[in-house]
């Protein structure tokens, strides 16, 4: 496997970010008999940005979100050029809005079928990866509530960024890394941007209207 400029998931066409709400160590890299999984043990909070200014308010707004992640191992254990490469496979994140409506809160959602987990031995980061193939080895589906991706896109692709991992990056010498937990940020891009499809409230006129109906019922309770 030949590491390349395509595999740390890198794009001109950046539409949505995330960072961690909480300093917690959230994200669980979990060897087990024959296999391995990686992913969260429950929903965490999130803040998630979309980073593009197509109909969806200001670039870089902070949209309280809980995500959600999951994969599982593809195969053994890489080394090669001083990095250990983890492949994953059947990948699922979902990013649910805490401020729309529930029949329309998926901000983002992705599957892939492969990607690669990148780091070195002794490190405290690392980087989760995947990109579309043009050759349809791996396939990264976009879904949301609030962009279109029903339009044809290209050089679809996500990185996670890795830090703060505990203990430091070691192979556990059974075909995968040795367990570890961390801490993490990403991002999402495609060429060209998708379409916006719905608007979505800015945080501050979600501010609004939950005070406007707070006060709209105190007044119903003083007339009655």
């Amino acid at each position: 496997m030949t590491l390349t400029r395509s595999a740390y998931a890198q794009s001109p066409n950046l539409f949505a970010t995330f960072g961690q709400a909480n300093p917690e160590k959230s994200f669980i890299f979990t060897p087990s008999a024959g296999g391995a999984s990686f992913g969260l043990s429950s929903a965490i909070p999130v803040n998630f940005q979309y980073q593009t200014t197509n109909g969806l308010g200001p670039v870089g707004i902070n949209i309280p979100a809980l995500l959600t992640l999951s994969s599982v191992n593809q195969g053994s254990l890489i080394t090669e050029g001083g990095f250990l490469i983890q492949p994953l496979q059947n990948i699922e994140m979902r990013f649910t809005s805490l401020s729309a409506p529930s029949n329309a809160g998926d901000l983002l959602r992705l599957s892939l079928t492969t990607g690669n987990l990148i780091t070195r031995p002794g490190s405290q980061t690392a980087s989760l990866t995947g990109t579309e193939s043009p050759t349809g080895g791996s396939v990264v589906n976009f879904a949301s509530d609030y962009l279109d991706f029903s339009v044809p896109l290209q050089n679809k692709n996500f990185s996670i960024s890795l830090t703060s991992i505990e203990p430091r990056i070691a192979d556990g010498g059974n075909g995968f890394l040795a367990p570890f937990t961390a801490t993490g940020t990403g991002n999402f891009g495609s060429s060209p941007l998708p379409p916006p499809k719905n608007q979505i409230p800015e945080p501050g006129t979600l501010a609004l209207v939950a005070l406007g109906g707070l006060l709209f019922t105190r007044r119903r309770k003083h007339a009655a």
